[in-house]
């Protein structure tokens, strides 16, 4: 593999440095550089989300950075994490912070919970052989909480194990942490699982919910949990704006009148995907299969399914930010995201906890990640 080498040096005393394990559609990047870290390298295997990863680079403004990203579409079989360290002028053991969430569907509870007699299971190993190579100062380790209960808890036990101790003479303090993202601002229930690993001295102990923060943005006026309301409030009805991915599915008049007879927070017995409630957070965004799919849930007010802009308000996704792609793409770079705000209360934890940082405010990464919307007055 030929890399290009980036031409300004990404590590500096005022930015942190992530290099960035299955990147996906960005959810994860983009809320770590909201509060002050720099993703230095992007990687994944999909060709259309390196291609949204880009804006990593186009959108540096919105991000408080000017400082490129290097984007690198590859297998993490085949990844050299050196080679690409080196060609971003990284150095082994510098990087501040190893990110990323191996592919979720081996240990997800709407799948069939094979954990590693599942291939993508093993990836989570992946991960462990590019944390040996690079020694980085923390790492963030991203799943879906079913991987606490898998084996009676046996899988997990192993994956902590195995990252506390990656190789001889390196060991890291790892902090399990189990986050709903309703919890952080986020306008849907999403639980999942963090594993937070700190080589220098210092862990992460706990993350408090933004729902109770001291902050104009909640009241005892306003409820804690956003809801899809706050998501939807102000985006144009499809068709009336250039609003990337605001595009919708082709219905046929047997589905519309099914939609259309749903109450809220109904399901579909066909589509077996719920109609939203306007007035509660929406359900978990999910993908569907590897051979294609991913459904959004069905619009709170129109007999059809939102469309991926909408999808990607709920996972709190900026509107600047665009998913590469046509029909399933962009739904599941969106769905297999971490909503950017549930990063940024992560990166927060691990900036001030671990690296002795200033908190960033909650106001800061709702105006950085282009969430006002969800907190104006009614």
């Amino acid at each position: 593999m030929s890399v290009a080498k980036t031409t300004k040096r990404a590590r500096i005393k005022d930015s942190p440095t992530i290099f960035s394990l299955f990147s996906g559609g960005g959810g994860l990047d983009l809320g770590l550089d909201a509060v002050g870290f720099h993703t230095a390298v992007a990687t994944d295997i999909d060709f259309h989300s390196c291609i949204s990863l880009a804006q990593l680079n186009s959108r540096a403004r919105q991000l408080n950075h000017n400082r490129p990203a290097l984007i690198v579409k590859q297998d993490i079989r085949a990844l050299d994490p050196v080679a690409i360290a080196e060609a971003a002028d990284l150095r082994s053991g510098e990087i501040s912070v190893l990110s990323g969430g191996p592919p979720c569907q081996a240990f997800s509870i709407f799948g069939k919970r094979r954990g590693m007699a599942d291939a993508r299971g093993t990836l989570a190993f992946e991960y462990l052989r590019v944390l040996k190579a690079l020694n980085p100062e923390t790492f963030l380790f991203e799943n879906v909480f079913g991987l606490l209960t898998i084996d009676g808890g046996k899988l997990l036990e192993l994956i902590v194990d195995k990252l506390s101790r990656p190789a001889r003479g390196m060991r890291y303090e790892v902090s399990v942490l189990r986050l709903n993202s309703v919890s952080f601002g986020v306008p849907q229930y999403r639980d999942r699982v963090f594993l937070i690993g700190s080589r220098i001295g210092k862990a992460v102990g706990s993350i408090d919910s933004w729902t109770t923060e001291g902050s104009d943005l909640f009241s005892p006026a306003k409820p804690s949990y956003r809801n899809v309301r706050d998501a939807l409030r102000g985006l144009p009805k499809i068709g009336t704006s250039d609003i990337a991915n605001h595009t919708g599915r082709e219905h046929s008049e047997r589905i519309i009148d099914r939609y259309q007879s749903l109450k809220p927070g109904e399901r579909d017995p066909k589509t077996r995907i719920n109609r939203l409630d306007l007035d509660r957070p929406s359900f978990t965004i999910i993908v569907g299969s590897d051979k294609g799919g991913g459904k959004g849930h069905v619009h709170p007010t129109e007999p059809r399914e939102v469309t991926p802009r909408e999808s990607a308000r709920i996972q709190t996704f900026p509107d600047w930010w665009s998913f590469s792609g046509t029909s399933r793409h962009p739904i599941r770079q969106v769905g297999n995201a971490v909503p950017p705000l549930l990063a940024a209360a992560v990166g927060n934890a691990i900036a001030t906890q671990i690296f002795g940082r200033k908190r960033i405010t909650l106001s800061d990464a709702v105006k950085s990640l282009g969430q006002e919307h969800l907190f104006q007055r009614k």
